[in-house]
C-alpha cells in the first residue's frame, strides 16, 4: 500500500492534479485558544476501560487538544496514570507506585484536570 502511495506521488500527471487542487482549495488551520491549553507540559498514560469516553483514543484526543501528551508507558516524566482500576496489580500501576506517580480514576482526572 505504501508503495502505491509513493508511486502516485512520483507521477508527474498526479503532481499536476495536486498542484491545481492546491490552487483552488482553501485549507484553514484550526485556531487554538491559548486559554484552552491547560495541559501543556503534562504527560499522561491511559490504561484500562473507560466510563466517560468511548475509548482511550478519544480521551487521548481530548488531552492533546488541551496541550497534553499521552504516552504508552509510565516513566518519571509521567504526570499521572489514568486507570479506573487504581488497585490493579498491572505493570503500569506497579511502575507508577514505584515512581510515586499518582494513579487517578477517570472521574478524578476529569475533576482535577478538565473541570
Amino acid at each position: 500500500m505504501a508503495g502505491n502511495i509513493a508511486a502516485f506521488f512520483r507521477n508527474d500527471k498526479n503532481l499536476g492534479i495536486i498542484d491545481r487542487l492546491m490552487d483552488i482549495l482553501d485549507i484553514e488551520k484550526p485556531k487554538t485558544d491559548e486559554n484552552s491549553m491547560t495541559l501543556t507540559g503534562l504527560n499522561f498514560v491511559v490504561t484500562g476501560s473507560l466510563n466517560h469516553y468511548e475509548n482511550r483514543n478519544v480521551l487521548k484526543e481530548v488531552i492533546e487538544s488541551k496541550g497534553g501528551k499521552v504516552t504508552g508507558s509510565v516513566t518519571s516524566k509521567t504526570t499521572c496514570l489514568i486507570n479506573n482500576d487504581n488497585t490493579s496489580n498491572s505493570t503500569k500501576n506497579k511502575t507508577a507506585k514505584e515512581l510515586n506517580i499518582p494513579i487517578l480514576t477517570e472521574d478524578e482526572f476529569i475533576k482535577t484536570y478538565l473541570s
